[in-house]
């Protein structure tokens, strides 16, 4: 199908408000300090949205950090502990930059190692006080990552998530990278637990996406997206489409734009132009950072697609 783009002359935008303009009023009370009406907005955020998409808007808050230690620590208020731990973990990323590791200064490590550290202890805290915490566990299993705390100790981190909620999405990409051979796993269990992720979830959630994600990471790791092209390959995104975002129970839950980014990056490259017009026509200007590399990258894919879709 032909991309129809609702503003051809914007930018992408990684914005998640313009994402998801519900979120809107979090960022307002959180620039406001109204510790009320932050407090307002999760208790009324519906049940298939997952709240970690909220928490991670949050974390993107320049400075936000500040506020949120005076609120109160994570016993006596575990919201503010896990809004807290989530920028931490974000701050530690960007401490430690997006080189690889043999590019990445010793300096920049330990700024990484100690941010997690203190994301861990105040996470670890607000995960005793409400063991229910999807985005606690999420968070949490993102630093086991970062402090390379093992395999043992990841699955039982994404165990926690599972029993928080079921099918837990944002939990299960982190997972995924979890399991990628660059943090020490395989590229056998990471497309077995992709496959899971969308054979057990109900038709029409955004779980399948993961098995998209896998195949970009089997794609980066062996340095081709050739790998994409593969008939197996092929037909396991066409069967991830069909499950998730175009299933008739579909519905745009929070989430849905990194589930509609992963799906058509892989499907551009696996070869399916009609199937990746679709997804990017949904998309619009939104653009993740994940799995898009670049703006670039993005509106490069985007133009070629205009252009197929004005040949017919």
């Amino acid at each position: 199908m032909p991309i129809k783009l609702l503003n051809r002359a914007a930018s992408p935008t990684h914005d998640p408000v313009e994402h998801y303009p519900d979120l809107a009023p979090l960022r307002q009370a959180l620039h406001a300090e109204d510790w009320r009406a932050v407090v307002a907005f999760f208790d009324r955020l519906p049940d298939g949205d997952d709240p970690t998409v909220a928490t991670d808007m949050v974390a993107q808050m320049r400075g936000v950090e500040t506020y949120l230690r005076s609120v109160g620590g994570p016993a006596e208020s575990p919201l503010a502990g896990t809004l807290l731990g989530v920028r931490l973990v974000m701050l530690a990323w960007e401490a430690r930059g997006s080189a690889r590791s043999q590019y990445t200064s010793s300096r920049r490590f330990a700024s990484f190692h100690e941010t997690l550290r203190e994301a861990e202890a105040v996470l670890s805290e607000v995960t005793a006080a409400d063991p229910g915490n999807i985005a606690a566990w999420t968070a949490r299993l993102c630093i086991a990552r970062g402090l390379e705390m093992g395999p043992a100790e990841a699955n039982r981190r994404y165990e926690r998530a599972v029993g928080a909620r079921p099918h837990p999405f944002t939990a299960q990409l982190a997972y995924v990278q979890q399991l990628c051979p660059k943090w020490g796993g395989s590229l056998e269990k990471m497309h077995d637990f992709a496959r899971r992720c969308a054979e057990e979830a109900p038709p029409g959630s955004l779980n399948a996406a993961a098995v998209a994600e896998a195949h970009l990471e089997d794609a980066f790791y062996e340095g081709t997206f050739h790998y994409l092209r593969r008939p197996r390959v092929l037909t396991e995104l066409q069967d991830a489409v069909a499950v998730s975002v175009g299933h008739p129970d579909y519905r745009p839950v929070h989430g849905w734009v990194r589930a509609q980014s992963s799906l058509a990056m892989a499907l551009w490259y696996a070869g399916d132009r009609a199937g990746a017009a679709s997804r990017m026509a949904t998309l619009d200007n939104r653009i993740t950072e994940y799995p898009w590399r670049s703006v670039r990258q993005f509106r490069t894919v985007r133009r070629r697609l205009l252009r197929i879709g004005a040949r017919g």
